[in-house]
């Protein structure tokens, strides 16, 4: 098992320098004024826009601010006096920096030991080792974690670490994980309906933990809950929008259609019935939500078990369908989704030709048709997917 670690650390050690996307380093120039004494980023940013280099708001929760405010201050020493000087440098000279390799090695170390705790995790729910072998070698969380380098890791872990203390009944530390889970990014809000019916033998003890998962959210939200600009910020986030936006008689779908796979999840006797609820959830939210890569992460720990126990044609299912997640994503007409992700290796990769590019340039098809032609496609797969695992358990 040691042999194992190790050669996983080795390769993660191999990747997490050498690629890179912008949302690392916002996310890092908002948390640099957390050493600097701001407290209330939504305010200081509001305030100070017109001085700043990079002009976005800060579109998460005060916990995730703190939480990594705090460990870029203790990161500080390591990170090499430009450090401050790249994160704010968005102008032509942003990717002009030799030691971005070394920047990203240090700022991913976090999400490195969030992955192996992960590893671990789920080798104690499912005492399989076929599942860490899994988890530690696809390449799917690899690219998630060290080449979009986002912090979805994080709360992914905790919410996972609710699922293993619900399995072992320890309740109260259950909805305490995810409660901190929310605090930190709000979507973990999704899967507290799978644990709170997932033992329906005392519903008066699990509401009253549900309330108290809301906690950490509420506390470290309460100093702000006057402040407009906190408003702003948080609403004008992707998945607040985009999980609303797919109608039909104007309703919005996918939550008409959780709240079925809740339903379902609540009758079913299955021994797999929280993954499986977790799975159906993750196929229709990629069909219906014009999601961000890093999203995917939030599924993809409860799923991974239906790679390790399915017949081979269940095997070329997920196959299909995460070439298709792909090719959807390669399609954006974002450089920094392709060959941005080298510009620590070289800055000149950000000038290449794109997939969309390739195919606006070269042919007379419309790449944003053939992308949401592939979207459609994810969704007709979605369907008779989750339909499938729901009907045989």
């Amino acid at each position: 098992m040691k042999k194992v670690f190790l050669l996983a650390i080795l390769i993660r050690l191999l990747v997490m320098p050498f690629f890179y996307h912008p949302d690392i380093k916002s996310q890092h120039f908002h948390f640099q004024f957390f050493s600097q004494g701001v407290f209330n980023i939504y305010d200081y940013l509001d305030q100070n826009k017109s001085t700043l280099g990079y002009k976005d708001t800060f579109n998460y929760l005060p916990l995730t601010y703190y939480t990594f405010g705090l460990t870029q201050a203790i990161s500080r020493p390591f990170l090499g006096n430009n450090f401050y000087q790249w994160i704010n440098d968005w102008g032509i000279t942003q990717n002009d920096y030799s030691n971005m390799v070394f920047f990203m090695l240090i700022l991913k170390i976090p999400y490195l030991i969030f992955d192996l705790l992960i590893g671990f995790l789920l080798y104690k729910i499912y005492q399989n080792k076929k599942v860490l072998y899994f988890w530690l070698f696809n390449p799917i969380s690899i690219y998630l974690i060290y080449t979009l380098g986002n912090f979805d890791i994080i709360p992914t872990f905790l919410t996972l670490l609710a699922f293993y203390f619900i399995k072992n009944n320890k309740q109260l530390a259950s909805y305490l994980s995810i409660g901190i889970a929310i605090a930190l990014k709000m979507y973990p809000i999704m899967f507290l309906p799978f644990l709170f019916f997932y033992d329906k033998k005392n519903m008066f003890k699990n509401i009253k933990y549900a309330v108290f998962s809301l906690a950490p959210l509420f506390l470290s939200i309460l100093p702000f809950l006057k402040q407009k600009s906190f408003y702003d910020s948080f609403f004008g986030s992707g998945l607040t929008q985009k999980i609303l936006e797919y109608k039909f008689a104007g309703l919005s779908i996918f939550p008409m259609i959780f709240i079925l796979i809740l339903i379902a999840y609540f009758f079913s006797k299955s021994k797999y019935k929280f993954e499986i609820a977790i799975l159906q959830t993750f196929l229709i939210f990629i069909g219906l939500v014009n999601f961000h890569p890093q999203w995917i992460m939030w599924f993809l720990p409860f799923i991974i078990i239906f790679f390790i126990n399915s017949k081979i044609k269940n095997k070329i299912f997920f196959t299909i369908f995460f070439a298709l997640i792909f090719a959807y994503i390669i399609l954006f007409n974002d450089n920094y989704l392709t060959w941005g992700h080298l510009i620590p290796i070289d800055s000149n990769f950000i000038n290449l030709t794109s997939p969309y590019q390739l195919i606006d340039l070269r042919t007379s098809i419309n790449p944003s048709i053939v992308q949401k032609n592939i979207h459609n496609l994810l969704l007709l797969f979605g369907i008779v997917g989750s339909y499938y695992y729901g009907k045989n358990k």
